[in-house]
């Protein structure tokens, strides 16, 4: 059974998508590509795959039976709704939307959708995440009381601060675009809802501030690095980013500046949260770290578990005995292996008809959560977390 794709979208997310994990596949044929602006449509062409400019123009094809969304996050929710009106399989890139009346509106339409429905958490199928969540629902820590999780991102101007992830109007917060993932992970690995959430937050090293720091107020006019002066020395131009950190995803990334004053999102944040089996997690996020690393820490009633990704270790240490034990898991792919994972399961259950572990309502409630966790931190107080379906 070869399942029939067309991808909806084609930045960096959806282009390396389509061609490192889908195109490969022998289980799947990409039929049909679409990206609004025609970006990377020479690299689709020359295998001989159908382009178009129109997204409906993708849906309206009876070749195309799943699809893969991968456009901006303000977008999923009427590309959605749209893919469920001509009865495709859907994987959408996370996040499910940017505002609650978008998720409430994607719960209705998607009841009893008879076809798959994933969403893009694709941590869950990495197998470092797939054997911590082994470990604690086998007890070996114990009843969890205590969370915490730390994302340090040392690309966050480069990956969010130069496109469209800069405004609260394309993107919401930051929370939504790169932390869902990681507190989508923590949702899972307690296994319960998030209550209630409370949180600080700031932009000071991005946009106006940083401009007022680097140059002693706001810019005058945009600023491009490829054609800025101060490319050469400035840290965050895409010419240094690349020679000292090696960040180069793509020849046509864009380049608006990262001190311009429209930028309105966060660039750090922590939160407070209480979960319904009375876990309590602290979170924390930084884009303007020193070096990567995803890492989290779970304390029970019989030890510690930790593991970040930047070893791929998992470490347990029981509590009352002075032993540890050490599991060392094997990165093999992209996001960990991760898009691998995640298509399998996709493919299982299109030929099974079953619920994949992404899906509609842990995306809601993580949407929920990192939404509520803005509201907290905009209004200085703690935010009740609204109750799915």
């Amino acid at each position: 059974m070869t399942i029939k794709f067309g991808i909806i979208g084609l930045g960096n997310r959806g282009s390396k998508f389509a061609l490192h994990t889908l195109i490969p596949h022998g289980d799947i044929e990409v039929v049909m590509v679409n990206d609004a602006r025609g970006n990377h449509f020479e690299l689709f062409a020359e295998k001989g795959i159908a382009t178009t400019t129109d997204y409906r123009v993708l849906l309206e094809n009876p070749e195309v039976e799943a699809v893969f969304i991968a456009t901006p996050d303000d977008t999923h929710g009427e590309i959605v709704l749209e893919a469920i009106k001509h009865q495709k399989h859907i994987i959408c890139e996370k996040p499910l939307e940017i505002s609650e009346e978008k998720v409430r509106e994607l719960e209705v339409a998607l009841k009893d959708y008879p076809k798959v429905f994933l969403v893009g958490y694709v941590l869950r199928y990495a197998p470092l995440y797939a054997k911590a969540k082994e470990l604690i629902a086998s007890g070996i820590i114990g009843e969890i009381f205590l969370a915490n999780g730390i994302d340090h991102i040392d690309y966050g101007g480069y990956a969010f601060f130069h496109d469209w992830h800069r405004t609260q109007a394309k993107a919401h917060s930051l929370l939504l675009q790169k932390s869902t993932h990681s507190l989508d992970i923590l949702n899972w690995l307690i296994d319960a809802e998030p209550t209630q959430v409370a949180g600080l937050g700031g932009l000071e090293v991005f946009g106006e501030p940083g401009a007022v720091r680097k140059f002693g107020g706001p810019l005058m006019e945009p600023l491009n690095c490829r054609s800025c002066p101060l490319q050469y020395e400035c840290e965050e131009s895409l010419l240094n980013v690349k020679l000292h950190k090696g960040k180069d995803w793509q020849a046509d990334w864009p380049d608006n500046c990262v001190f311009e004053s429209e930028i309105d999102v966060q660039d750090h944040q922590a939160l407070l949260v209480n979960y319904r089996n009375k876990v309590k997690l602290t979170y924390s996020i930084c884009h303007f770290s020193a070096y990567y690393r995803r890492e989290f820490q779970f304390f029970g009633t019989k030890g510690e578990l930790y593991f970040d990704d930047e070893r791929n270790k998992i470490i347990v240490d029981d509590r009352l005995k002075a032993e540890k034990l050490e599991y060392t898991i094997i990165d093999n792919g992209g996001h960990g292996g991760g898009d691998e994972e995640m298509i399998l399961e996709f493919i299982r259950c299109v030929k099974e008809g079953c619920q994949p572990r992404s899906n509609l309502t842990s995306s809601a409630s993580v949407t929920r959560l990192v939404l509520g966790a803005q509201k907290a931190i905009d209004d200085n107080r703690i935010v009740a977390i609204e109750s799915g379906r």
